[in-house]
């Protein structure tokens, strides 16, 4: 497990929505919620907490200072809203962990070793980005790294492949596909095959246009 980055954060009244869209421009709006919490709207720096996610991603342990309390909270991000244009951060939902007790989080999956496949000249094909599991908050993976070096043209690697931690148990369905090493001819067929069935279907739609009576 990486070390739990830190996050500050301060606790924020709730008011009209002109007061938090002022806000919006050096905070961003969040909640800490959990069995020790309760719910606790919070305010959290945008430009610190922009600069932590960039830097070490949004999953995993995180360590929330809230101005006011003694001692951090253990979190984890369980909900990141964005801005669909701009992508900026709009709100992010907190859950207070308890370090003694299994919870499920997602892992993301990291592909190396594809410049192998460009020297056998395959065409690397990638599946889930990332997979469920269940462990202690401490033992959470940052990434789960999977090598595809060894893949032959038509292997694939799944879930099943991965090694695991022990006390790392995955819920996610073992026949997860991961990736895939496709020969160029069967990538290029996947296209053409894509490509004749837009055209079939431009085409019947050309003919029930011209045969549809004039209304």
């Amino acid at each position: 497990m990486a070390i739990a980055q830190k996050i500050a954060a301060k606790k924020r009244e709730i008011k009209s929505k002109g007061y938090l869209n002022e806000k919006r421009q050096e905070w961003i709006p969040g909640v800490l919620y959990g069995k020790d919490t309760g719910n606790t709207p919070v305010f959290l720096g945008r430009k610190e907490l922009s600069k932590t996610f960039t830097t070490y991603g949004s999953r995993g342990l995180f360590s929330l200072e809230l101005e006011g309390e003694a001692k951090p909270f253990m979190v984890l991000v369980r909900e990141l809203q964005r801005n669909p244009l701009s992508g900026q951060i709009n709100h992010v939902d907190f859950l207070n962990v308890n370090m003694n007790e299994t919870i499920k989080s997602m892992v993301g999956i990291h592909i190396i070793g594809e410049e192998e496949i460009i020297k056998k000249e395959g065409i690397l094909q990638l599946g889930a980005k990332e997979i469920e599991v269940s462990c202690l908050p401490i033992d959470i993976p940052e990434i789960f790294e999977c090598s595809v070096a060894d893949l032959e043209i038509g292997e694939k690697v799944t879930v099943a492949d991965l090694k695991l931690p022990d006390n790392v148990e995955v819920l996610s369905d073992l026949d997860t596909l991961l990736a895939t090493v496709l020969a160029p001819s069967m990538a290029v067929d996947d296209e053409t095959e894509t490509e004749g069935e837009d055209e079939e279907s431009e085409s019947a739609e050309e003919t029930d246009a011209e045969e549809a009576p004039a209304e």
